[in-house]
């Protein structure tokens, strides 16, 4: 099994900027369970039309959503945006 890992596309300030510290770190655990499961679902090297990046790809958890790609002969996760919803102020 391939270890594979995950970074942010193009960088941390234009995916996670402005975000609370408590979120960025949700969705570096996030990004870290979806290089997991890479690792998992893409086992052994890729075929030659396989090896590129996977088209845009979302998983959303509670407030969190995250858009990303992988890509196979790499063996990384691209986040490339994040959309946070903050809860509801308390009337």
């Amino acid at each position: 099994m391939t270890d594979w890992t995950w970074e942010y596309l193009p960088d941390a300030e234009q995916v996670v900027g402005g975000l609370d510290p408590e979120v960025k770190q949700d969705v570096e655990r996030l990004a870290g369970r979806l290089a997991d499961a890479a690792s998992v679902r893409h086992l052994g090297d890729p075929r030659i039309e396989e090896s590129g990046v996977s088209r845009l790809l979302d998983h959303a958890e509670g407030r969190l959503i995250v858009w990303y790609q992988e890509h196979r002969r790499l063996a990384v996760v691209f986040v490339v945006r994040v959309q946070h919803w903050p809860a509801d102020p308390l009337p």
